[in-house]
Parts: C-alpha cells; structure tokens; sequence
C-alpha cells in the first residue's frame, strides 16, 4: 500500500494518479512565486531579500541564528492573530532563544499531517501512549493527541516521567508508544516484557542501531518521525516498508545541499536539509537550514510510492566535536556504535579538553559488557575510559549531546 504521506500529497497537490517527482516538481515551483511573495510582502525579515521571478536556488538562506535574532521580523501576521508562540533553545548559543509562532490554520495543518502520519501504525481502537511534550493546549503533545482521536484510537500523554519506572508504569498495555529514541531504547531494554504492536520514535535523532535494537526486543514495527517546530512540528515520517522517509511536500520544499559548497547533493550523499514553507501563514520561512544532515532516496520506495525520501537523520553539523587528532566526534556516532550492544541501554558522553582529550562515557548495562572491547571498537585516537553507572534518559529529557568540560 503506497504510503499515506504519498496518498496525501496526491491529494492535497491535485495531481492524483499523475503524481511523481517531476510533475510534483513543477507544481511546486508554481506554488513557490505566490511563497516568495507572501513572505516579502508580509514580513521584514524578507521584505528587501527575496526575488520572486527568480529560482529558489537563487534565494538567500535563511539561518537559525537569524531567527534567534529577531523573531518578530518574520511574523506575517497581526499577533492577535497568532494561535500559539514556542520558545526553543538555539543550537549555536545559551543566550539566544528561537520564538516560533503558529496561526489557527498552522495548527490545524499539522493536525491533519500528524493524522496521515499515524495512520501507518495506528488503527481504530488502539491505545496509543505518548511520552513526549504535555497536555498543553496545541503542544506537540496536544496536537498528536488530537489526531489520533481522528483515526479512532484512544490517546493518553504523560509529561511528568522522571524515571524509567514511572516510564514502564505509563507504557502498560499501549498498543502504540511514542516517544524520544534514546528514551525508548532504555525502556524497551528495561521492560522488554512490554511488547507494543507499533512504535513511533520522535523529537530527537533515530540512529539505526537504536531502531533495530527496539525493534528486535519488542518485536514490532518501529517507526521514525523527524520534525521541525519551525515547520510546525510535522515534517517526515516512513511507510510499513521502512525504506526513508515520506516528506511534507504538499507543505513544503525540501533541498539537500553540502554545507561547503551549498550545492544539491547526489543521491545517497551526506548533506544538510534545506527548507522552504509553501504554507506557513505566521512564520514563512524560505531556504532554512536547518542543521540536520541526511542522504537523499531516490527511486520507487517498496510501497509503491514513487517521490524522493530522506534516508533519515544522521547527525546535526552543530554537534560535530573537532579532537585535537583532526578526527571528528559526535553523539549520533556515539550512539550508532554502542547502542549496537544488546547489552547497552544508555549511557552518557563527556569529553575533557585540556593538554590533551578524554572521552568520558558512563555505561548503563543490564548485563556485563567486555569494556576494552568497546573502547576499541570506538577508535578514537584519544583517551577513552569507561565506567558502569546509572544513565536513565528520564531524569533528563532532552535531546542527546556529548557535554565538554575543561580540564
């Protein structure tokens, strides 16, 4: 069955049974000049930037800190109309923070995104548990919440974990459980009696070794989501196949470019995903960076469905460590490598700089681990030690990163 996402954008396009990446192509790029106008015309921030006669290649970036800046300059709205303002942290610096701003008819987009999304892992009458976001009205939580109760299934969120416990209590008799990948892996490894029919990892990257180590404990489906608050939260997500994720593209344009030469990528190549809103009523954004690095899947995916995928995000360029040795480190390497170890359900990553480098790992195993094994495996070229401990994602709830210190 081709994917939801696909049917979705068929339909929300009008191009129907004509949909592929060609005939989507070129109606987005019709759908791109009334865009470029509405955010020109209705913002600051783009008020003397954007050509609209001219390609989207030939548009300016647009950067995080740019928004962190000045936020304000990209409403499009009155702020009596916005719906909802998010406040998020920006990856480059403490003292800045990013305000997303939603309007009704943002809300109620991602609402019916979220709604395809699911329907790939959801049926009528399911219990659907989420351990993700709160219950505060047109959250993340709130609003996966309410397209759920729209496929007929059943929706709790619980916002207040603070330990793997409480996680196991909130997860009991969930026929779908969503929540952060690191988080889940850890539950899963804890209470691997729990045996959900699906899951959906979400709001932080999903490394492989992370998907196959759920999906072999609980044996079910596992299902990854990559989203974006600043595209109102619902960006990516697979089909049962599994074979890279179906994009929002009735929604938006997706590029993925190398971060050096800021040119497209080749299929299957590394590079950073690039995005530009076609619907976005308060905060159009236009060529965005985002950061995230992925490869794109080209070619039909095994559910029939013929329109580019991203294979999945693997890593964020902010989070690259430079070592002293000129190799590069980062969490998502990390977690790819010793996560693979069945044995490993979490662990924490700390990386002392001084005269010379030391990654500091605390590892949280349910059964014995053979450490030098692992530190070989790891390969670093600098001093690595290991240590057993207490690393529950719960007491934390955020999104993984190796912390530095200072000798």
């Amino acid at each position: 069955m081709v994917s939801p996402v696909e049917k979705w954008v068929a339909e929300q396009t009008g191009l129907g049974a004509q949909l592929n990446p060609q005939t989507l192509s070129e109606w987005q790029h019709h759908r791109l000049k009334d865009a470029l106008q509405y955010a020109r015309q209705n913002t600051v921030f783009y008020a003397n930037r954007l050509e609209p006669n001219k390609p989207l290649n030939e548009q300016p970036f647009t950067l995080p800190a740019d928004l962190a800046h000045s936020p304000l300059a990209f409403l499009a709205i009155p702020q009596t109309e916005v719906a909802r303002v998010t406040t998020l942290a920006h990856s480059g610096t403490t003292s800045l923070r990013k305000r997303i701003f939603f309007s009704e008819g943002d809300l109620k987009r991602t609402r019916a995104f979220f709604t395809v999304g699911m329907s790939s892992m959801v049926s009528s009458g399911d219990r659907v548990h989420i351990l993700i976001s709160n219950r505060t009205e047109n959250s993340l939580g709130s609003l996966l919440h309410d397209s759920i109760l729209s496929l007929g299934a059943t929706a709790r969120v619980f916002p207040t974990i603070r330990s793997v416990g409480e996680a196991v209590e909130a997860a009991q008799w969930a026929h779908c459980i969503v929540g952060m990948p690191a988080e889940i892996l850890y539950l899963c490894r804890t209470a691997p009696h729990l045996h959900p029919h699906s899951v959906l990892l979400a709001a932080d990257i999903a490394p492989p070794s992370v998907v196959k180590g759920i999906r072999s404990t609980w044996q079910c489906p596992v299902y990854t989501h990559h989203g974006h608050t600043e595209f109102g939260y619902g960006f990516a997500v697979d089909c049962q196949h599994h074979n890279g994720l179906h994009t929002r593209d009735a929604e938006v344009i997706v590029e993925v470019i190398d971060p050096i030469t800021n040119l497209p990528t080749e299929p299957n190549e590394l590079g950073e995903i690039v995005v530009t809103t076609l619907t976005n009523e308060a905060m159009p954004l236009v060529r965005y960076r985002t950061g995230n690095l992925t490869r794109p899947v080209v070619g039909p995916c095994g559910c029939g469905g013929t329109l580019h995928r991203l294979s999945g995000v693997e890593g964020r360029l902010w989070s690259n460590i430079t070592l002293s040795n000129g190799k590069t480190l980062n969490i998502f390497q990390l977690d790819e490598a010793i996560f693979s170890h069945s044995a490993i359900r979490g662990f924490n990553a700390t990386l002392i700089r001084g005269k010379s480098e030391t990654l500091r790992l605390t590892i949280d195993a349910i059964q014995p681990v053979d450490l030098a094994q692992l530190k070989a495996e790891l390969s670093l070229g600098i001093d690595v030690t290991i240590e057993p401990g207490n690393a529950d994602p719960f007491r934390r709830r955020e999104k993984r990163r190796i912390t530095e210190h200072l000798r």
